[in-house]
């Protein structure tokens, strides 16, 4: 663990960002295509910022305008959650003002040939602060979380650093009282403006090759590459805000 900076001067730096909130293109390792994905059956995206959490990047005042769902790569997947609707407001509980919970969130309509899916939480208004990256997710797979630790999972799914990794170490606390997980999920965190936060659910006809604990900007440029190269089958997103505005 390095060396933390006092807590007063970590307060400091927490409060004064609170007020805004590589190399070569990472391999994509191709599996056969699957005859059939199985199908869903339960219910339960960027260059890293360069300021503090809580600022996410500076940016210029968000279009507050609830956005309108991209339309998901012909084949799906679908994603959704039952923690807020498309385009609406984020609840606390999920943010570094509450708990710091995991929402959860449920996948459907996989395509035929998915071998694995990845997921991204990236906030556009905050400099496309990373919140969330998870990735080699089981295609059968039906929900992700509440209840999801930080580090690589039981079912082979990994999870890279997100943006917090560039101030807080893991386990430091949020304001709200929840702890910064850094390889996992960590909320939002934007100060008064409301920022969008962008859900997307990816499919892929390969794996990522990389390990647990890389940086979340890699991932992306990973599922960029697979983008490029044809193995990104389907993609679709659902978009949050924190605060209300």
């Amino acid at each position: 663990m390095r060396r933390m900076i006092p807590a007063a001067a970590a307060l400091l730096l927490a409060t004064a960002a609170l007020a805004g909130c590589g190399d070569d293109d990472p391999a994509i390792t191709t599996a056969p295509a699957a005859t059939t994905a199985p199908a869903a059956t339960t219910a339960s995206t960027a260059a890293p910022a360069t300021t503090a959490p809580g600022a996410e990047g500076t940016a210029a005042p968000p279009d507050t305008t609830p956005a309108v769902t991209a339309a998901p790569v012909t084949g799906g997947p679908v994603l959704a959650t039952d923690v807020f609707v498309d385009g609406g407001d984020i609840p606390v509980a999920y943010t570094c003002d509450g708990a710091n919970d995991v929402p959860g969130l449920r996948f459907s309509s996989v395509p035929d040939g998915t071998t694995s899916l990845a997921l991204t939480v990236v906030d556009p208004d905050g400099g496309d602060w990373i919140h969330w990256v998870i990735w080699n997710i089981p295609p059968a797979t039906a929900a992700l979380g509440p209840e999801v630790p930080a580090g690589d999972l039981a079912d082979g799914s990994r999870q890279g650093a997100n943006d917090y990794a560039q101030v807080f170490e893991a386990g430091d606390p949020f304001p709200g009282g929840g702890e910064v997980r850094i390889d996992g999920w960590d909320g939002p965190c934007p100060g008064p403006s409301p920022h969008r936060y962008v859900f997307t659910l990816y499919a892929l006809t390969g794996t990522i090759d990389l390990p647990g604990g890389t940086p979340g900007a890699e991932i992306l440029a990973a599922i960029e590459a697979a983008r490029a190269d044809g193995s990104l089958i389907g993609e679709s997103t659902i978009t949050g805000f924190y605060p209300a505005g």
